[in-house]
């Protein structure tokens, strides 16, 4: 049985009208997203910035309320949940941020940061309990107990971001939305960041939905790949068969966009960067969601939108992929 599973989710915001008395619009974000995920399992969503992986984990967590569709966690619909519940449930579903150091509070020591979800998940500990609690979770991120003692000012932007994963564990959860974690880091600090996640879910069970625009740092991490775009789903599918040919063909761009790391390959690539602006979500296309941009689109990718549909152990959305 899956841990999570989302079905047909829906996410807009209320914008004004184009004039005064005009009634107010929703702009679509996410719009009939369906994924499900299993313990020790990591789904790494993908897409351009604006796409709406952010504003989905977000909406898995409840931190934002879905305009249609289900959540449901462990079999019960979230939306479902009085709010004495929803609250319990918080220890079980946890988010990794951004911006490492803008996650902190700079008045707090770290022992105080990493402790204070406990104040509400477990509520009857003694300070001296809340204080061993976040030695341990430090230790469990590579940090010292001395840690406890510092404040966010004297961290690098790695051991930041490390407090950040600290707090997310305390609790115990089963799920965490990464949200873009290592985008802020440099590249060796990425690669020891991810790997502290890899050794953290293996100890855990953590189950992770892993957000990124860098398809490199996500094949190191994920087990399957979940592509978006302006807020669809496009293709889903294991992170080996992904890597190896991937079907839609805005995936298909994503892949060719990625820098070469040997530097003789990478001169000879031209014009590998994604074609056009995407449409606005205010008007957004009839059709497929990247038709305007597609070299290949054909009139039906104008007119029709096209479903996710089953392609020998994966899904994609495209009109011109022969089963």
């Amino acid at each position: 049985m899956s841990l999570l599973e989302v079905r047909h989710l829906e996410v807009g915001y209320p914008v004004a009208g184009p004039g005064l008395f005009s009634k107010a619009r929703v702009l679509p974000i996410v719009r009939d997203c369906s994924l499900s995920l299993e313990a020790g399992r990591t789904l790494g969503v993908v897409g351009e910035s604006g796409c709406g992986k952010s504003t989905l984990g977000r909406a898995i967590l409840r931190l934002i309320k879905p305009t249609g569709g289900q959540v449901l966690w462990q079999g019960q619909d979230m939306a479902s949940l009085a709010a004495e519940e929803l609250r319990r449930r918080r220890a079980e579903l946890q988010i990794i941020f951004q911006d490492p150091v803008a996650a902190l509070d700079p008045r707090m020591t770290l022992g105080r940061i990493v402790s204070r979800p406990l104040a509400t998940f477990e509520p009857g500990l003694s300070k001296a309990q809340l204080a061993a609690r976040a030695v341990e979770a430090l230790r469990l991120v590579g940090l010292s107990a001395d840690f406890a003692a510092r404040y966010p000012h004297e961290l690098s932007g790695g051991q930041a971001q490390r407090v950040g994963i600290a707090r997310a564990i305390i609790g115990g959860p089963k799920l965490i939305v990464c949200d873009e974690p290592v985008s802020a880091l440099d590249v060796s600090i990425q690669a020891q960041v991810v790997n502290l996640l890899m050794d953290l879910q293996d100890q855990l069970g953590l189950a992770l939905v892993f957000i990124s625009h860098n398809l490199a740092v996500v094949r190191h991490i994920s087990h399957d790949i979940m592509v978006m775009c302006l807020g669809r789903v496009v293709e889903v599918a294991p992170r080996d068969a992904f890597y190896a040919r991937p079907l839609h063909p805005y995936a298909q761009a994503l892949m060719q966009a990625v820098p070469e790391p040997d530097p003789v390959r990478e001169k000879g690539r031209v014009g590998q960067s994604l074609p056009g602006e995407l449409p606005s979500v205010l008007t957004p296309p009839k059709g497929c969601v990247f038709a305007s941009r597609c070299p290949l689109a054909v009139g039906r990718c104008h007119e029709e939108r096209p479903e996710l549909r089953e392609f020998g152990g994966r899904q994609a959305a495209c009109h011109l992929i022969e089963g």
